[in-house]
C-alpha cells in the first residue's frame, strides 16, 4: 500500500498544523471517553436490577423451551440454580429421553440416553463458572483480567466489546449494549465432551423483568457449525429445594472411593 508523503516542515502551513492538532487532540479524547470494563460491568448490574434486587433471591427455577434446527428437534427445558454455585439443567427430548448436566458445588456430571458421565479438567472449569449463581456481580474474581476494545456492531446492536480472561487462562468477550448496558453476546472457546476446544458465540436478546432482576428470554448459541436455540417462559424465584442437586446412585457409583 502506499504511503503518504510526509511535508517538510517549511510547507506545512498553520492552518494544517492547527488541523492536525486538533485531530490529534480529538482522537486523545475519543480514548478517555472510552469506559473502563469496571463502569461497563457496573452500569450492567444495575441495568440488570442492581446488586441488591439480585441478592434479594438465592434460587432461581426457569421454564421454557429449546431447539436444534439443524436436527428439527424440539423440546422442554428446566434450570434450577442454587446460590453460590449449585446448577442442574435438563432438556426433555421427545422420543430420546433427558440430558442433564449438573454441579453440586463440588461434582459436575451429565446424563443422556447413552450413559453418566463425570466432569473433570476445562470442562468441570468451564461449568463452575457458569454455575455462578451472583455471576454478574463476580467479575473481579472470574476474569482478573479485563479490557475495554471498544464499540463495534453486535447482533444489529451498537455494543462494547470487552475482552476477558479467566482465571485459568482462557479467552472471552463479552459484548454490552451501549444503548440499554444489557449483556447482549458472548464469545469464548468451550472444551466439548471429548476434550476439543470449540468455538462458541451466545446471542442474548428479549430481556423481560422477573421479580425486579432482568433476565434474557431468548438465547442463540453456535458452536462448531451447530446452532441451538432456547426461550425461557417463566421465572420462578427462591423455591428450589436442595434434594434437586442431589447426586443419584449413577453418578455416586461412578465416583471414587
Amino acid at each position: 500500500m502506499p504511503v503518504l508523503p510526509v511535508p517538510r516542515p517549511k510547507t506545512l502551513s498553520c492552518s494544517a498544523l492547527v488541523l492536525l492538532l486538533t485531530a490529534a487532540s480529538s482522537s486523545s479524547t475519543i480514548a478517555q471517553e472510552l469506559p473502563t470494563p469496571e463502569e461497563i460491568i457496573t452500569r450492567y448490574v444495575e441495568a440488570s436490577g442492581g446488586e441488591d434486587a439480585m441478592r434479594a433471591h438465592t434460587s432461581m427455577t426457569s421454564k421454557g423451551t429449546f431447539e436444534w434446527p439443524a436436527m428439527g428437534v424440539k423440546g422442554e427445558s428446566t434450570l434450577y440454580a442454587m446460590a453460590p454455585d449449585k446448577f442442574l439443567s435438563r432438556l426433555v427430548v421427545p422420543g430420546l429421553g433427558e440430558i442433564v448436566q449438573a454441579y453440586d458445588g463440588e461434582i459436575g456430571w451429565t446424563e443422556d440416553p447413552d450413559g453418566v458421565s463425570l466432569l473433570d479438567g476445562e470442562m468441570l472449569a468451564d461449568l463452575k463458572r457458569q454455575t455462578r449463581f451472583y455471576a454478574a456481580l463476580e467479575y473481579a474474581n472470574l476474569y482478573p483480567k479485563q479490557k475495554t476494545v471498544g464499540e463495534t456492531e453486535w447482533n444489529g446492536q451498537i455494543a462494547y466489546r470487552v475482552d476477558l480472561v479467566d482465571t485459568d487462562g482462557g479467552e472471552h468477550s463479552h459484548y454490552f449494549s451501549s444503548d440499554t448496558g444489557l449483556l447482549i453476546g458472548t464469545e469464548t472457546t468451550i472444551t466439548s465432551d471429548v476434550g476439543t476446544p470449540m468455538k462458541a458465540t451466545t446471542h442474548h436478546s428479549d430481556h423481560k423483568d422477573f421479580g425486579g432482576v432482568v433476565i434474557a428470554t431468548s438465547g442463540a448459541m453456535k458452536s462448531m457449525g451447530m446452532e441451538m436455540l432456547q426461550t425461557v417462559d417463566t421465572v420462578t424465584w427462591d423455591k428450589v429445594s436442595t434434594s434437586v442437586f442431589e447426586l443419584p446412585d449413577a453418578v455416586t457409583s461412578l465416583l471414587p472411593e
